[in-house]
């Protein structure tokens, strides 16, 4: 019979237990090691650091008259140089715990241990992942007369790394409201400090320039002025500002180097919206040239990353920028924003048979709703 136990936050926890048969198993489990380094051997071993071997039952309470048990040993599970944890090896046959068993309840213990340091260690790198993310994406997206907002965002992988992808929506202050979608190159601590340079450089100059391109123009500087000090790649993005009027929506943006964004019509017509535009952080001035368009209460624009037209199958199939448009226009009549991130992600889902990316994924949903209220 065997028993595993783990410290933690001050009390012994048993985590497993194996036994021949699923009763002895269950009083094996119903027992609780104390801390009393005096009454317990997994208390001594986790003060000690020390191997324990004995023949005889463990001292102190415990179903070992039940068990039969007539000998054991308890060896430490150390991380660091510090107990966390016993495994103890139980006998019932009255054969004692030669050397060479208790070698191999040692090596035992340490390739669990080892095992646990990487569990903990994977699972503090996905919690530290998961909450930088989440510092840099929208906890919530605002209220804007006349518009409704979706986004999504899925993270490549198990989510250990930091993404690259982002999106923001945010006032300016003057009854318009600024967006943007982007994409970082690079993943982990870079890829975070990026992403936050151009998030907070769009929004400190949003409010003072009326056209999209000076505010790229800033964010272009910033990435170089970091640039010339610490190569941190390019980045593309599409950003832009929208205003509600009484038909609509006013949508005025600028893309640089980024996908097309695809507008859903009033006919459930799908088109992209053409804007020429350059990578930004690359240390040349970025040809950029905005386009203006007006969404109708219904029509919908869609921002999106590579990471979901360039996802594949097992066998090599990209989705595609043809798939992601039919997609688009398999939207409800009349969709909501949250309806149309719904559609583009039960499709991707279909397509890839499964939740598992190897790019990030993020997407960004303005819909025009019914017509606000317009003053001059």
């Amino acid at each position: 019979m065997a028993a595993v136990d783990v410290a933690e936050a001050g009390h012994v926890h048993r985590v497993a237990t194996v036994a021949p048969t699923e009763e002895a198993r269950g009083l094996l489990a119903s027992h609780t090691p104390t801390r009393d380094a005096e009454d317990d051997a997994v208390a001594r071993v986790l003060a000690s650091g020390l191997t324990e071997v004995a023949r005889r039952p463990p001292a102190g309470s415990g179903p070992w008259h039940e068990l039969g048990v007539t000998g054991y040993v308890c060896v430490p599970l150390v991380d660091r140089a510090r107990p966390f944890g016993a495994l103890t090896l139980m006998s019932t046959d009255g054969h004692c715990f030669d050397d060479h068993r208790v070698a191999l309840a040692e090596e035992l213990a340490r390739r669990g241990a080892s095992a646990a340091h990487s569990a903990r260690q994977y699972a503090r790198r996905a919690a530290l992942a998961r909450d930088l993310q989440t510092g840099l994406l929208l906890s919530d997206l605002p209220d804007i007369p006349g518009a409704q907002l979706a986004a999504s965002y899925h993270p490549a992988g198990e989510g250990l790394d930091i993404g690259g992808d982002f999106y923001d929506v945010f006032a300016r202050g003057d009854g318009s409201w600024a967006f943007i979608l982007g994409d970082v190159c690079g993943r982990g601590a870079m890829a975070a400090t990026t992403t936050a340079l151009v998030r907070h450089t769009a929004r400190a100059v949003a409010p003072l320039l009326d056209d999209p391109v000076d505010v790229v123009k800033a964010v272009d500087k910033a990435l170089n002025d970091r640039n010339a000090h610490q190569d941190s790649g390019f980045v593309t993005l599409v950003y832009g500002h929208l205003a509600p009027v009484a038909d609509g929506l006013t949508v005025h943006l600028v893309r640089a180097g980024h996908m097309l964004p695809l507008l859903l019509d009033a006919d459930h017509v799908v088109q992209t919206v053409e804007a020429s535009g350059s990578l930004l952080g690359i240390g040349m001035p970025p040809r950029l040239t905005a386009r203006r368009l007006r969404l109708r209460p219904a029509e919908s624009l869609l921002l999106y990353t590579d990471g979901i037209t360039e996802c594949q199958t097992a066998d090599g199939e990209q989705y595609g920028d043809m798939r992601l448009a039919k997609a688009l226009a398999a939207a409800p009549r009349r969709p909501t924003a949250d309806d149309i991130v719904r559609t583009v992600a039960e499709d991707l889902c279909d397509f890839m048979d499964g939740p598992d990316v190897e790019d990030d994924q993020a997407a960004l949903v303005i819909t025009a709703d019914e017509p606000a209220p317009y003053r001059a």
